[in-house]
């Protein structure tokens, strides 16, 4: 089933509000700096004074104000959050550049924000953390960015970027995390990410991205996770991704990749494997077996996998999978009846025999079961 972009986006703010620490949870100062302060009524000000704003008093101290980060020297702010503020409208307010100790900026959930990256953003170098998701905010990544030089957290995801995803950003060497989730990005993944070595997650899900999965991100030995979905990705699944022992979330689905899965995926920590709707082949049943002692979660469905499920020894870690639309034979594995009953789909594919432990199933939708050569019980007809 596609997930819906509204639950992608909230799963992004819930990341950014646990990962990132976007709110107002280091100590206070004793006051607000009078200058940022009045900086910031400006920015209101161009704002229209919207009522997610009301915080904003000028007759309080700005260090009380909601989403407002200072240091505890001089009072400074270090941080402003806009976050699901759908009374905002219109570009990216001007002034922002006036705010020199500024280190983090952030956008999310404005979606009636709009127009391109204005180029004052380039002179904020102090930046480390700089947040645009779910706006409409348009036009193709500016090069102007490429001077943020300290930024260590960058996401322009859920919004309407075009053009090709810009091999400038490679020169952001400080990169931990970015996301180009969701957007109008088009052409192949520059080979200037192969400079970003302290990269721990890498998201470029939901564009138009094209060309082969590269080589060159071998290179990036601290991430962890890396999420390709919806775009039109050709070619094999590389052998290295097997081999990047950091890695625990890999998601390809939605793609046109090819060819069999690695045999090294057997061999790794991948904690979840998200692989449907490609055209795959081959024999993908190494992957559930009991010696995959981190496997929690395995997506298959929708691919061209071809192999006998009868003798795999289901991981005890294994939560659920989905192994639907394949052309799975044989009976499903003893351990099946340990696993989770509402995490399984092995529908359309050429199973049969008894659903082991089928009691836990009997209430369970049979149509997970559905369209296979004869599997039997729990929800299903009795066994004969």
């Amino acid at each position: 089933m596609t997930i819906s972009i509204f639950h992608l986006l909230s799963l992004f703010i819930l990341l950014l509000s646990q990962s990132f620490d976007i709110s107002n949870s280091q100590s206070s100062p004793e006051f607000c700096n009078q200058h940022d302060k009045k900086v910031l009524l400006r920015i209101k000000n161009k704002l229209g004074n919207p009522s997610s704003l009301s915080s904003w008093d000028p007759n309080t101290d700005c260090v009380m104000w909601k989403d407002i980060q200072c240091n505890n020297e001089q009072g400074h702010l270090t941080s402003i959050s806009f976050i699901e503020a759908r009374d905002i409208k219109g570009p990216i307010p001007p002034f922002l550049d006036q705010l020199p100790y500024l280190t983090g900026l952030y956008f999310s959930d404005v979606p009636n924000l709009s127009g391109p990256i204005p180029s004052y953003i380039g002179r904020m170098t102090n930046l480390t953390s700089f947040f645009i998701s779910g706006t409409n905010v348009t036009g193709p990544i500016p090069r102007f960015l490429s001077r943020l030089t300290k930024l260590n957290q960058l996401a322009l995801s859920f919004s309407k970027f075009t053009g090709p995803i810009p091999s400038f950003l490679g020169r952001l060497k400080g990169l931990t995390f970015l996301c180009l989730a969701s957007n109008e990005l088009t052409g192949q993944i520059p080979t200037t990410f192969g400079q970003l070595t302290n990269l721990n997650f890498l998201r470029l899900s939901s564009n138009k991205i094209t060309g082969p999965i590269p080589v060159f991100l071998a290179k990036l030995k601290n991430l962890n996770t890396i999420d390709f979905e919806y775009n039109s990705l050709t070619g094999p699944i590389p052998q290295y991704f097997g081999h990047m022992r950091n890695l625990t979330t890999l998601s390809l689905s939605n793609n046109l990749i090819t060819g069999p899965i690695p045999k090294s995926f057997g061999r790794n920590n991948l904690v979840m494997i998200k692989l449907a709707h490609n055209k795959l082949t081959g024999d993908a049943s190494f992957l559930f077996d009991e010696v995959n002692t981190a496997i929690v979660d395995v997506h298959i469905d929708n691919n061209q996998f071809k192999f006998d499920f009868s003798n795999v020894d289901l991981g005890r870690s294994l939560v659920g999978f989905n192994i639907s639309h394949n052309m799975i034979y044989g009976s499903l594995p003893k351990r099946f009846g340990t696993l989770s009953v509402d995490s399984v789909d092995v529908r359309y594919n050429k199973l049969c025999g008894p659903i082991p432990n089928g009691r836990r199933f009997k209430r369970v939708d049979p149509v997970v079961f559905s369209h296979n050569k004869c599997l039997c019980g729990g929800p299903l007809p009795g066994c004969k």
